[in-house]
């Protein structure tokens, strides 16, 4: 066959480029220090790679929400430790109080100190991390309390009593009714006030009809109906918490964040739905929608048929129901508990008709510190200190039921400003059991806080590992590399001189 110089200069220019390729491909690998820059170097050796850089970028995520988390319940844990020290104090307050051998105005000395830490207890409960208030459920934009008025009683015609205070006072206010009656009845009622400790006495009168006691100031409106009982009535003993059914008025703090109660609410869609006799129990973490698309008949036996969405109506399931005879409502199991849709008429409900079901969810913010590990870090703080709450089905707050940190040490400064020796000896054991609470409260922040420091070591674990595979499988030997690209420079340059000498031959070379 014959050789042109044509087929000579294609070959060594092919020749040449492969080498050239070859050493680029090698600087390549040598800048990056990678042995796979794309996906023609491994295929395979790729998709593993793209794997495993898609598990390491979850894993930081998982090791930054819990480090967040961490930071997050550090400044909880501080905060109610702060907490504890106070509720030491007040208790250490709470037995000199109670001690008989002190007098009124050092009881009413030892309330100044007593409202200053009930301030800073607010002022811990109020407690912003990044911004956030940390006990006020999901309201994490605003604080969680604010001072108001409360009344305290030991009255039992005042156990289910809902009072409403407006205004302000300097110190504890007491109440005491003179005579029998009824709050709002056709007769009129006398009541006397004191706003010095029960030193001087102003009596008033509750004109028939009227629910509201004026205190110069000062407004405590009481329900309708509320009896009034003064068979012990005893003037010898003006500040007995007995004594013609007294009312204490005094300091408290308002919880105004969000809670985690249950039921949850419902949102009713349709006038064939019983609003009234319609409830759900459950534990449910999203809104639930629910739907008839045709009408149904809840009084006879029988199977129907609903829809529920649990992603805002972008998504529906089917699902069936059990109707008994006799019955004017029907029970719907849905994700997270169950509804019952009692009908409007007693039979039926129309189609069309819908409710949706959303839950109180003050506790739910938080991190997912791993796949499917949820870890919450706001706190509903009602349930850690107390204090007064309008829940939503209420138009006036009450205590929140007991354990009560902030009402208990309400209690106490009323006792200390009314000098109530045996108001002060209950504080101490009330106060104990505060400081338990508490301390179980602090307890389950710190559960929370080493949950969240092995769950981040595991991560930074399960992210070296994962860093190790992928770098087996990606990352060049340098030492190789070394070796490669210092041969393939020599055969390049030894490829150009060749190709040059033999290129630059012609006939007239042997002529």
């Amino acid at each position: 066959m014959r050789i042109t110089h044509n087929m000579m200069y294609s070959t060594m220019t092919q020749n040449m480029n492969n080498i050239l390729s070859d050493y680029m491909n090698t600087g390549i690998q040598m800048s990056t220090q990678k042995r796979v820059n794309n996906p023609s170097d491994d295929p395979t050796g790729m998709v593993q790679i793209l794997n495993y850089r898609a598990s390491i970028a979850a894993n930081e995520t998982y090791i930054n929400n819990s480090q967040e988390a961490s930071s997050w319940l550090a400044s909880t844990d501080g905060a109610l430790q702060q907490a504890q020290t106070i509720l030491t104090r007040v208790t250490e307050l709470a037995e000199q109080a109670a001690t008989g051998t002190i007098s009124p105005e050092n009881r009413m000395q030892i309330s100044s100190e007593l409202n200053q830490l009930f301030e800073q207890l607010i002022n811990i409960a109020n407690t912003e991390y990044n911004g956030t208030h940390m006990f006020a459920g999901h309201k994490t934009e605003g604080p969680a309390y604010s001072i108001k008025l409360g009344v305290m009683t030991e009255n039992a015609e005042f156990d289910n009593v809902t009072f409403d205070v407006q205004g302000e006072l300097p110190q504890t206010a007491m109440i005491r009714f003179t005579q029998d009656g009824e709050i709002g009845g056709a007769a009129d009622l006398e009541y006397q006030y004191s706003k010095d400790g029960g030193k001087t006495w102003v009596t008033k009168t509750l004109n028939a009809g009227d629910t509201t006691l004026e205190l110069d100031g000062c407004l405590v409106n009481l329900a309708e109906g509320t009896p009034v009982n003064v068979t012990a009535f005893n003037p010898d003993e003006p500040t007995s918490p007995h004594n013609g059914s007294m009312l204490y008025v005094r300091r408290s703090a308002l919880y105004i964040g969000d809670d985690n109660d249950f039921p949850p609410e419902l949102d009713i869609f349709g006038n064939s739905i019983n609003a009234g006799a319609t409830s759900a129990q459950g534990i449910f973490k999203s809104d639930v929608q629910i739907k008839f698309p045709q009408d149904v008949t809840v009084s006879q036996d029988g199977t129907i048929e609903f829809q529920y969405s649990t992603d805002n109506g972008i998504t529906w399931q089917t699902s069936k129901a059990t109707t008994t005879a006799g019955s004017n409502s029907v029970r719907l199991v849905v994700p997270g508990g169950y509804v019952d849709v009692a009908a409007q008429n007693g039979t039926s409900i129309s189609a069309g008709s819908q409710l949706v079901v959303r839950p109180n969810r003050a506790e739910e913010q938080g991190y997912e510190i791993a796949p499917g590990d949820f870890v919450q870090i706001t706190n509903d703080g009602k349930d850690i200190f107390g204090g007064l709450y309008k829940d939503k089905n209420s138009d006036y707050a009450k205590p929140v039921a007991e354990p009560n940190i902030f009402e208990t040490i309400s209690d106490l400064i009323a006792y200390c400003q009314t000098d109530n020796q045996n108001g002060c000896s209950q504080s101490v054991e009330d106060m104990r059991k505060m400081s338990e609470h508490l301390l179980t409260k602090l307890a389950e922040v710190g559960g929370k806080s080493n949950r969240v420091e092995v769950n981040m070591n595991v991560m930074q674990t399960h992210k070296s590992n994962q860093t190790i595979r992928k770098s087996n499988i990606e990352d060049a030997d340098l030492s190789q590399l070394l070796n490669d690209i210092t041969k393939q420079q020599v055969t390049y340059q030894a490829v150009l001189k060749s190709s040059s000498m033999i290129m630059n031959m012609s006939l007239l070379d042997y002529v």
